[in-house]
């Protein structure tokens, strides 16, 4: 099994150093040609927005968009019902090839009548470990916490248990929400609720926790103040060509990275 390779060909980018130069691998040309992606629901509002500002310059690109948790991306990709995925989490391990569009901000969100307004990393954790059971304890009113967690395959789940779980598991009474949108309908839906969702997805139906003093913003995310952090990558079982390499280079450039900072936290500065 090959390592990982989270890079486009000639392109270099190390997170640690945001001022980078990103190099687009090739002038897009015009083409009509179809673009068939699996975007896992954390980023669909990246690709869509994308996509979007990408038929202005190139207006016969066409895009097909199916959307999913990580795990049914994965396999879909293996199956050959695609090409690409783009998604939030991507394990250390994995035998794609891979290169880093944005960066993305996992968001703690509460109901907006939640007296709570931040936590640190330990008490999130001893939250959804099941150990803190009370928002009493967190300096709220004398209710039952209740834990909303993504379920199995979910790749924001998989990067909320890496970031604040580490080797701890989930508590068995949280109730599962099988996307972004349920995330932020459920705790939207109960005073009591806590949950997390890519910062994409925050609206004013819910309040996102400030986690050890900062609150999720673009601006936090790319600075790395936040601590809840994840790259987002487009991966595949080989390096693109054609109009998949041109749109990732887009992507990559300034001006695509103007777009994704509209929404996410750009790789560098446009």
């Amino acid at each position: 099994m090959r390592r990982t390779k989270r890079t486009l060909a000639i392109v270099a980018f190390t997170l640690a150093s945001c001022s980078a130069q990103i190099v687009p691998a090739s002038t897009p040309t015009s083409s009509p040609d179809m673009l068939r992606l699996y975007a896992t629901t954390p980023v669909i509002p990246l690709i869509s927005h994308l996509s979007e500002r990408y038929r202005d310059i190139q207006p016969k690109v066409a895009f097909d968009i199916l959307t999913g948790n990580y795990e049914a991306a994965v396999d879909a990709l293996l199956a050959g019902d695609i090409p690409y995925l783009i998604t939030n989490h991507l394990p250390p391990e994995s035998p794609l090839w891979a290169a880093p569009l944005a960066q993305d901000g996992i968001a703690v969100i509460v109901h907006p009548s939640t007296p709570v307004t931040g936590l640190s990393l330990r008490q999130l954790r001893d939250v959804f470990q099941g150990r803190t059971t009370n928002w009493q304890a967190l300096n709220g009113g004398a209710r039952e916490i209740r834990v909303i967690s993504r379920e199995d395959g979910s790749g924001t789940r998989s990067e909320f248990e890496r970031l604040v779980m580490g080797e701890r598991l989930t508590t068995r009474s949280a109730q599962i929400a099988p996307s972004s949108a349920a995330m932020v309908v459920t705790v939207a839906a109960s005073a009591d609720s806590i949950g997390y969702v890519s910062m994409s997805y925050l609206d004013d139906s819910v309040v996102a926790l400030a986690i050890d003093g900062v609150l999720p913003t673009p601006q936090t995310v790319y600075d790395s103040t936040y601590p809840l952090r994840a790259t987002i990558f487009i991966a595949g079982l080989e390096e693109p060509v054609g109009q998949y390499r041109d749109f990732i280079a887009w992507v990559q450039s300034r001006e695509g990275q103007a777009v994704v900072g509209e929404k996410y936290a750009p790789l560098l500065r446009p």
